[in-house]
């Protein structure tokens, strides 16, 4: 499985709040063991089959819609920074019921227009 790492080093002025963040992807770093905090994060691709059931239309009439969607965190610095800040330690079946949730969603506004 491919997992991004955010390794977060607690350093000399870490009593006072101060801490250190690096985000590694596709390499490997030394985590001293008292002091780090290594959290991953899944950068495959993964499958969402997002469904709306018995959700009228604009027009009224009832429909029930599936759709199936591929997702994948992406590995630009910034994309990384905020997904890592969203889901980093959060296990892959809740990151699925959550972008599930959000596509199911969008698909009940779309169909409500």
């Amino acid at each position: 499985m491919k997992q991004g790492f955010v390794i977060t080093v607690v350093g000399l002025r870490g009593c006072y709040g101060s801490t250190t963040k690096k985000t590694i992807v596709g390499g490997w770093t030394f985590a001293w063991w008292l002091v780090t905090d290594v959290q991953r994060l899944s950068l495959e691709v993964m499958t969402v089959n997002p469904m709306c059931e018995h959700v009228e239309t604009a027009q009224g009439v009832p429909l029930t819609v599936t759709g199936v969607a591929q997702i994948k965190v992406m590995r630009a610095d910034d994309l990384l920074r905020t997904a890592a800040e969203q889901f980093l330690g959060v296990p892959v079946n809740q990151l699925r019921g959550t972008v599930n949730q959000t596509l199911e969603g969008h698909l009940r506004a779309i169909l409500g227009n």
